[in-house]
């Protein structure tokens, strides 16, 4: 259920952002996952986490959403628990 839920924070910032419908904003979630190989999950978790680091009155909020898009896999690999470093050390 907690999964679900971060999901759809995610789409309804997509939607709210982009204006696009929910339909657009999974698709939008799922091809970053696939394309960054990041649990859908976890790249939504790491979105709605960084949302509130935004200027989300800036007239280039849409700008620095993209630019949250591109990175968050990387962030969400950072954070993710249990992770291995690079090198297996």
């Amino acid at each position: 259920m907690a999964t679900r839920a971060v999901i759809e924070q995610a789409k309804g910032a997509l939607m709210l952002v982009y204006g696009i419908d929910a339909e657009q904003a999974f698709g939008m979630l799922r091809k970053r996952s696939q394309a960054t190989n990041v649990k859908l999950r976890a790249l939504a978790a790491q979105l709605i986490a960084e949302i509130p680091t935004l200027n989300l009155t800036s007239p280039e909020l849409r700008t620095q959403v993209d630019h949250l898009l591109l990175i968050a896999h990387t962030l969400a690999q950072n954070s993710a628990p249990n992770r291995q470093p690079p090198n297996g050390t």
